[in-house]
Formats: structure tokens, sequence, C-alpha cells
């Protein structure tokens, strides 16, 4: 058996962002944090709940900022990396 957790594009269309916020938020559960949790926070990651998990939403300091994380991974010989960890859970059963 194999299980992935989602939300479909139609129903995050449907929910308006504070909705979605609400519902990521919402939940008696310890949030699970990914394998690049210390790493987010030791360059200045701002952590949020989401899905269940605890991720950077953007980073502090002087590199930081949305448009500078933008223009980073633009820049010639530079590139950047998405923590994907949360975004597909795959339960195999025999």
């Amino acid at each position: 058996m194999i299980a992935l957790r989602s939300v479909s594009k139609a129903a995050s269309k449907r929910l308006s962002s504070t909705a979605i916020r609400t519902f990521a938020a919402a939940s008696d559960e310890p949030l699970v944090k990914t394998a690049l949790y210390d790493y987010h926070v030791e360059i200045g990651g701002d952590m949020v709940p989401f899905a269940g998990y605890e991720l950077p939403v953007l980073y502090k300091g002087e590199n930081g900022g949305v448009m500078k994380e933008h223009l980073w991974c633009r820049e010639e010989g530079k590139a950047s990396l998405f923590d994907v960890s949360h975004m597909g859970q795959v339960s195999l059963s025999p």
C-alpha cells in the first residue's frame, strides 16, 4: 500500500491563505522537524508550522529576505536548496 498526504490544487484554490495556515497549524500533535531543521535555524530561518512540519518561511539577516533569496539563486555560479522532505510521504507495507 502506498499513501501520499497532500492538498489538491482545487481544494487549495477554495481556501484562503488564512484558512490554510489555520488548518496547517491546528493540530495537537507535535510538529515534525525535517533533516535540515537545525541548519535552517542556524542560518536564520523564520520557522513556522505548515502541514504538521516546522519549516522556514524566510531567512533573517543581511542575506535574508524574499528578493535577496530569489536573486541569489539566479547569479552565475550560485545555487539554492529547497527542503522538499515534507512534500511527499510514502508508506510501504507488505
